[in-house]
């Protein structure tokens, strides 16, 4: 039992450890960014709200302003709360990463990681549908 609990232990060697350590610096950095860059946009929403409803009534006419701007708040809001969620398994995988590191528990490291598989899956499918999009635009 006890070779067995040293085969799975968590052993980095120190230039490994910095490493690691800088790079959930960095990946805590850009989650932090992340939602920054989210509340702002939701604060530019919210300050400019009177400025985007009349374009969009001088755009499309009288009738088709509310349903417009409907539509707007409801895909920013969704392209917000991806964005969050994005950062948040950035922030939660870096903090579980850097605990793992310091107190050597290879299951919290392995958690880490997964929390930032799932921030790449997340980043793939946007970016994958984003391509898509952009070829759609060129071919209709």
């Amino acid at each position: 039992m006890e070779a067995e609990k040293q085969l799975f232990e968590l052993e980095v060697d120190h230039l490994s450890t910095d490493e690691l350590m800088e790079t959930s610096r960095w990946q805590r950095m850009l989650g932090l960014v992340i939602v920054l860059s989210m509340a702002l946009l939701l604060i530019a929403l919210l300050v400019g709200w009177n400025q985007i409803s009349s374009l969009a009534g001088e755009s499309m006419g009288a009738g088709g302003s509310q349903a417009a701007m409907a539509f707007i708040v409801v895909i920013l809001l969704l392209v917000a709360a991806v964005a969050v969620i994005m950062a948040g398994l950035l922030i939660r995988g870096a903090t579980r990463m850097k605990t793992a590191l310091r107190t050597k528990e290879q299951a919290l490291f392995n958690n880490g990681l997964n929390d930032l598989k799932i921030f790449f899956i997340i980043y793939g499918v946007i970016s994958i549908l984003g391509l898509l999009g952009t070829l759609g635009s060129f071919l209709f």
